[in-house]
């Protein structure tokens, strides 16, 4: 699971600092939406929550160069405490010369230590999660949800949220045909019932072609 938020479908374009409809929520989630992005499901432990993809090593001092999968700005900052390869772990200093984290950890000295962490997640415990707003939902809470229309015929099921800027978009696993993608805009993404994991939809002319 990630720590990455997807707000309520937009009624527009979405303003400075708004939340766009179901951003996922990497805080399924808190990692920052980018034009086109995809959002993958992130496999991590249960009751746990990804904040940080440990992609390589940086320089011989133990520093590491890491995609944040969270929104949240506390999560990656010096002197926090997450978990790195399952045991919490402090951040001595966090970075960013060259536009993402850079971060050094208590305990990893230089690069040879540093190497065992590339490739591995930093997470954060599920009970950790900042509440979010009404109409606001966690990436991995929309993911598996079916979509029906109004009317109640199913189409698939949700696979993943792409954001592209002014909305995000639902991708929705169809069987036998290829996937739909829906905008989360609230003429077209009516509710969304996490008790019944549900998407009620309004199939407009040509959402489906």
């Amino acid at each position: 699971m990630q720590d990455t938020t997807a707000g309520a479908p937009s009624s527009g374009e979405a303003q400075p600092g708004e939340a766009t409809p179901a951003a996922a929520s990497i805080e399924a989630a808190d990692a920052p939406q980018t034009p086109n992005q995809h959002t993958p499901h992130i496999p991590t432990a249960p009751g746990r929550i990804a904040v940080g993809r440990i992609n390589g090593i940086w320089g011989m001092k133990g520093h590491v160069k890491v995609s944040a999968l969270t929104t949240n700005e506390d999560r990656l900052k010096t002197d926090s405490v997450v978990l790195v390869l399952g045991r919490p772990t402090k951040i001595v200093e966090m970075v960013q010369p060259q536009g993402y984290p850079i971060l050094k950890f208590q305990g990893y000295p230089d690069r040879t230590a540093a190497e065992r962490l590339r490739d591995t997640y930093i997470e954060i415990e599920e009970a950790d999660l900042r509440p979010l707003p009404e109409d606001e939902y966690y990436i991995d809470d929309l993911v598996g949800l079916e979509v029906v229309t109004t009317e109640g015929e199913s189409i698939g099921h949700l696979t993943d949220v792409l954001g592209t800027g002014a909305n995000d978009v639902y991708v929705v696993a169809r069987p036998g045909k290829k996937d739909a993608l829906i905008p989360a805009i609230s003429d077209i993404v009516l509710s969304i019932d996490l008790e019944t994991k549900r998407v009620t939809i309004d199939v407009i002319p040509g959402l489906l072609d």
